[in-house]
């Protein structure tokens, strides 16, 4: 992740791991990590156990080591480095590297990463194109990315918990914070569907989005969408209409040739 001046404002706070404690939240992590692996495994036509796996925003490597369970090697990397020290020091798989880095200038070779996972990462780098050009770089042509995204037009943002908040303007989002009593600034960098689909031009969008919702228990979703819910019934019409006002989505990125 690259680093701003509205990010530094809230770096004067602690690091992202010490302003976030659900990121040593083990077993919530877990579960999110398991979400991760199962739409891995879903698309992946090799063993994940024969692949390399690139973790962006490891921090706290809980969901890291999950991966490594899974994957033949793992490479943990953030910016956050109390989250990798924590991570380093109390993880126990033996297949994961650390590397405390910019996701947008990674330092590894070209074509070298069969999966990067990208999971509710790009909101929070200031240069969002150059991360997804580093991703490209890094990827083999027969890799893919994982890639879960945070809409800007969710009702409830997911990292103040308060409504709308990600709507606004930066300048009315920081004042709306003070006024909520939270501290800091508002240095979450939200994108619409639009700007989403523009961000991943260089990549084919394969859409888990509507999957999961479909098979809540096989992605391991069912501790926050039950089988059978509204969404997944709607017709097929009904459900392209809201699907840019979903909270969130998933995809699975890989390279055009």
């Amino acid at each position: 992740m690259t680093v701003d001046t509205r990010t530094r404002m809230n770096e004067n706070m602690g690091t992202f791991s010490e302003r976030f404690p659900v990121l040593y939240d083990i077993e919530t992590r877990q579960k999110k990590a398991d979400k991760v692996i199962a739409v891995c495994q879903h698309f992946s036509f090799r063993p994940l156990n024969e692949l390399v796996c690139l973790d962006l925003g490891s921090s706290t490597g809980i969901m890291t080591e999950r991966f490594a369970e899974n994957f033949d090697r793992v490479i943990a990397l953030d910016v956050d480095r109390e989250g990798l020290k924590w991570g380093r020091r109390n993880h126990q798989q033996k297949n994961i590297e650390y590397l405390c880095s910019d996701g947008t200038d990674t330092a590894l070779a070209d074509n070298s990463i069969d999966v990067v996972i990208c999971n509710q990462i790009y909101e929070h780098v200031d240069n969002q194109e150059g991360l997804m050009s580093e991703i490209y770089r890094v990827l083999k042509y027969d890799g893919f990315c994982y890639f879960g995204a945070g809409n800007r037009y969710v009702l409830i943002e997911g990292h103040y918990f308060l409504p709308f908040l990600s709507w606004l303007p930066h300048r009315l989002a920081d004042i709306y914070m003070i006024l909520a009593g939270k501290k800091g600034v508002y240095d979450v960098k939200l994108l619409s569907l639009g700007k989403l689909k523009s961000l991943t031009r260089n990549f084919w969008r394969h859409d888990y989005t509507n999957m999961i919702f479909e098979n809540p228990e096989e992605f391991y979703a069912d501790d926050v969408i039950k089988r059978g819910n509204i969404i997944s019934r709607l017709p097929r019409r009904l459900f392209t209409m809201i699907y840019p006002l979903f909270p969130a989505w998933v995809w699975v990125l890989t390279k055009r040739k």
